[in-house]
């Protein structure tokens, strides 16, 4: 709805830029940001600072999360001092960490005693995306609470790629079964890499016949150039929190009784990689798992 009060909470390597880009848009930002760096940054951007989690609530009429995990999300929505401890009845929350589905029906149930709305929007696109303002927005919720917030999603996102993927939770899973596709994707990618090496294939070429051939993907496009094969593993989205991603999905297998064999191996490549001190770097440094186990190297340096 135009005039509309905005609340963020999560003002991390996402969330910042998505809420610049919510200032730019002409949204009054109200926001909580535990780092005195980050407040002062955004105060100086021109949105308003306020002291809590409830407050942020109590100041806004619908309320962004963006977090890291299932914890933190339990934390700030659900917490003594959390958004639904200041929210009330008419207000609407958005939460737009990766998280388990299971986990934001749980923030709906609690909400709904209040009279309070909530919806799951996970975003897709890394940090490029959230400073371009061009993510993929997958929202689950009502029609008329995605409807609310369709200026806002604009203002974060490609208009092309911003769905209505079903009821809450549904965004979540959407989600994260796109990050186990990926996540193994990209471990097999890494594991047939290593074993042509080893077999006497030059990686540079198997990258040229491969991208035009059945094993290519949208993956194999944008990592095996550029990061396996140069050894380049600056983050667009880290190791650790593509492997909190395809964890979620395999407990979620468990939670549901659903076999998830290939997304549990390749939950394990990702956290040798990351045993390995790769965590904070980019997920394709997956493939670190593979060259520690084989003693071979991808790069072409």
């Amino acid at each position: 709805m135009p005039g509309e009060k905005i609340g963020f909470i999560g003002l991390g390597i996402m969330g910042k830029p998505m809420a610049k880009n919510l200032l730019k848009a002409g949204f009054d930002l109200k926001f909580y940001a535990r780092r005195p760096e980050v407040d002062a940054e955004m105060k100086k951007e021109g949105a308003t600072s306020v002291s809590s989690p409830k407050a942020v609530a109590e100041a806004a009429d619908i309320v962004i999360t963006i977090v890291t995990a299932d914890a933190q999300v339990r934390e700030v929505l659900l917490g003594d001092d959390g958004v639904l401890a200041g929210a009330s009845a008419g207000k609407l929350v958005v939460d737009m960490s990766t998280i388990s589905p299971l986990t934001i029906r749980e923030v709906a149930e609690a909400a709904e005693g209040k009279g309070v709305q909530v919806m799951d929007a996970p975003v897709s696109g890394g940090d490029t995306g959230a400073i371009a303002g061009t993510l993929t927005i997958i929202a689950g919720g009502s029609d008329e609470n995605f409807a609310r917030c369709g200026g806002i999603f604009k203002a974060m996102g490609n208009e092309e790629n911003i769905f209505h993927v079903g009821p809450v939770g549904a965004g979540q899973t959407v989600k994260i079964v796109n990050q186990m596709i990926g996540a193994a994707n990209l471990a097999m990618i890494s594991e047939g890499l290593t074993l042509g090496v080893k077999a006497g294939a030059r990686p540079e070429m198997m990258e040229k016949v491969i991208g035009v051939s059945s094993g290519n993907s949208t993956l194999f496009q944008a990592r095996v150039k550029d990061y396996l094969l140069k050894d380049h593993f600056v983050p667009g989205f880290m190791l650790d929190l593509m492997k909190k991603d395809i964890g979620i999905g395999v407990d979620l297998g468990k939670a549901l009784d659903v076999p998830v064999p290939i997304a549990a191996v390749a939950y394990q490549m990702y956290a040798v990689a990351s045993a390995l001190g790769h965590g904070d770097k980019d997920f394709a440094a997956v493939c670190k798992a593979m060259e520690q186990l084989t003693g071979i190297a991808l790069s072409e340096g």
